[in-house]
């Protein structure tokens, strides 16, 4: 599920992204908002002055180990994704509101949408951040542990890391298993 995103928007996210991090799902929202799922974190990125960022962009990101949960909620024609984590109090948040502490448009952790489409795609976008916050980096699933052998066998292989260290970080990851 990658849709395009204001190019404010995707300048910003490029910036924040890690050489080589990938995006699996980047929604937009009703205003110049953005919920993208990477390698190992969630981002909302906004800009405009609907989010409250009247120059600029704001970023909030959350690693999937730190999710606490995503959810939509949806009423007839508008609603709002959140986002929820260690620290971060969940409150009602209001479509139409322009207050900062009730406005999801204006809330770091939210996402405004309007539509049922885009509900349904924001649903899906909860559930794949819920199967990753499942799976935190500590304690990846056995396909990424097999993934992060054969890059280090290949770093081992052009000399990068040593025979010893190779061993030792293979013994570490086959140990998670």
């Amino acid at each position: 599920m990658i849709e395009p995103i204001p190019d404010k928007l995707a300048r910003a996210l490029q910036q924040t992204l890690a050489r080589g991090e990938r995006v699996f799902v980047q929604l937009r929202g009703a205003f110049q908002e953005a919920l993208v799922c990477a390698d190992y974190r969630v981002i909302i990125v906004k800009g405009g002055w609907m989010t409250g960022q009247w120059f600029g962009t704001d970023l909030f990101q959350c690693p999937y180990a730190n999710v606490a949960g995503a959810q939509v909620s949806f009423h007839l024609l508008t609603g709002y994704f959140e986002l929820s984590a260690g620290g971060m109090q969940n409150t009602s948040k209001s479509f139409w509101n322009s207050d900062t502490k009730i406005s999801a448009a204006k809330a770091p952790n939210c996402v405004a949408i309007s539509g049922r489409e885009r509900a349904d795609r924001f649903r899906a976008a909860c559930a794949f951040i819920m199967h990753r916050a499942n799976y935190p980096a500590s304690n990846p699933p056995a396909n990424a542990m097999i993934t992060t052998l054969q890059e280090l066998a290949k770093l081992r292989d052009r000399g990068v890391i040593s025979k010893a260290e190779f061993r030792a970080k293979k013994s570490e990851i086959l140990s998670r298993i």
